[in-house]
């Protein structure tokens, strides 16, 4: 979900759509669907060890030339009508700065504020894991300990799976067989929910409440069901409901798939306390989460909201802190600061739900650009890019539907942003001999949202019908 008032989309095959696409495009699309596929490429299997800067990977093309595209970009700028802008594109092999347009100045983003977690937790810490555990604290007393994990699923775990790569039948099993293998049987244990990983409030005061009441964030916890959703009945799928409190509903899960796992041995359990204090034990069983890089690409394509507070904290956590939404705010920063980005932006919260955010296109071209020209583990922002046409948010019906929007179409790349009067796009496209370009534009004080996401689609397919 972009931070707007939309429901959460799931991602299509993106290789899939992306050949169906360019197919029915015509044959003179092919030089831009080999680069774009090339880049792509290169997000999905990227080698961690490279840590140099790759700017020999993106074709060289035909250099833009630089007064046409002035001259074009700040027709379909100004032919808005509304609102303030700023813009900026540049050449991601040289990178020269092609246009700018009040590029320095601090604007609301939207979701466009996700581009800095995704970034922080890519450059970070991409292969970690978040377990899910069971410990034993006593012969009678069990501890399901909450990792940060909120893409479980009440099934079994699915190993090529983001969504459910954990799951919480595959828990409960191995918690099972463990107590089966020490000796355990015929008696009734006691299972306490241990949620203390996370600090601070599960609920941001930056937030509307209008946005909380109608679903589009939710309460920030370590450990929940498809990304703070409840499970349908059959618990097969997500529902369209928020839980009151996603940790009780997983905790509760665990419990009933114990109970019916361990009645042939007879075993039974029964719900023990809820503490932010560790208690000591002896883990039984575990379960991992996909990586970060896989979670933080799926919240990108879906712009979900809650997934990137969530990754947010995890990723306090892992460098250190302690995973409340000021340690996240306070992990991202530092870790710009040292890859060298700016840092003059003003971040109150993850998601960019917040009105109060202030960022320039300035600091998201740079982000863009590392996504394209970066090292390995930085490449892998282009996984989460949804693509024009195609797939996750980008790949909306109203999305470069219109005659001079749809040169874009499967060629720009790009992170979405929409919340009130706010319209954001960051990412990359490639022009017709070749040549990347990456851009951001910002859109704020906006009267007809509607109207100006046709100027930002047209703003980008301009970049690419060069």
């Amino acid at each position: 979900m972009t931070a707007s008032r939309q429901r959460p989309l799931l991602a299509w095959a993106l290789t899939g759509m992306l050949i169906a696409g360019c197919s029915a495009a015509g044959m003179w699309a092919l030089p831009r669907w080999q680069e774009a596929d090339r880049l792509q490429q290169q997000a999905l299997a990227p080698t961690l060890e490279s840590t140099q800067p790759a700017l020999e990977a993106v074709s060289a093309g035909t250099p833009v030339d630089t007064a046409t595209l002035k001259a074009d970009i700040d027709q379909v700028l100004g032919s808005l009508g509304q609102g303030t802008v700023s813009a900026q594109v540049v050449d991601a092999e040289s990178g020269q700065v092609l246009y700018s347009r009040d590029a320095q100045a601090s604007r609301i983003p939207a979701s466009n504020m996700k581009l800095l977690v995704d970034y922080a937790v890519l450059a970070t810490a991409p292969q970690a894991r978040l377990k899910t555990s069971v410990e034993l604290n006593d012969p009678a007393t069990l501890t399901l300990v909450s990792g940060g994990d909120s893409l479980l699923v009440p099934g079994e775990s699915t190993p090529t799976a983001v969504v459910g790569h954990a799951g919480i039948e595959t828990l409960a099993q191995r918690t099972i067989d463990a107590l089966k293998a020490q000796g355990t049987t015929k008696q009734s244990l006691a299972v306490n929910l241990d949620i203390g990983v996370f600090a601070g409030d599960s609920f941001n005061s930056e937030w509307a409440q209008e946005d909380i009441e109608s679903g589009f964030i939710s309460a920030v916890t370590p450990l929940a069901f498809y990304s703070h959703y409840s499970p349908t009945a059959d618990g097969s799928a997500a529902s369209t409901n928020r839980p009151k409190n996603a940790p009780a509903e997983v905790h509760q899960s665990f419990i009933a798939a114990l109970n019916r796992l361990g009645q042939a041995e007879g075993l039974s359990f029964t719900a023990g306390i809820t503490t932010e204090e560790h208690l000591q034990g002896t883990e039984l069983a575990a379960v991992e989460s996909a990586t970060l890089a896989e979670q933080s690409a799926h919240m990108m394509l879906e712009s979900d909201n809650s997934l990137a507070e969530n990754l947010g904290r995890n990723l306090s956590v892992v460098t250190g802190g302690d995973g409340s939404t000021r340690g996240a705010i306070d992990a991202v920063r530092t870790i710009l600061a040292e890859a060298g980005l700016p840092t003059s932006y003003t971040q109150k919260d993850i998601s960019g739900l917040s009105m109060n955010n202030r960022v320039s296109s300035d600091l998201l071209t740079q982000l863009a650009l590392r996504a394209v020209t970066g090292s390995a583990s930085e490449r892998l922002a282009l996984e989460g890019l949804p693509v024009a046409g195609y797939s996750g948010t980008l790949g909306l019906a109203t999305r470069f539907n219109d005659a001079d929007e749809v040169a874009g179409r499967g060629l720009v790349r790009a992170k979405t942003g929409t919340l009130n009067s706010v319209l954001s796009l960051t990412g990359y496209t490639v022009t017709g001999s070749g040549r990347v370009l990456v851009f951001s534009v910002i859109m704020n004080d906006l009267d007809d949202t509607r109207a100006a996401k046709s100027t930002v689609d047209r703003f980008a397919a301009t970049l690419t019908d060069r």
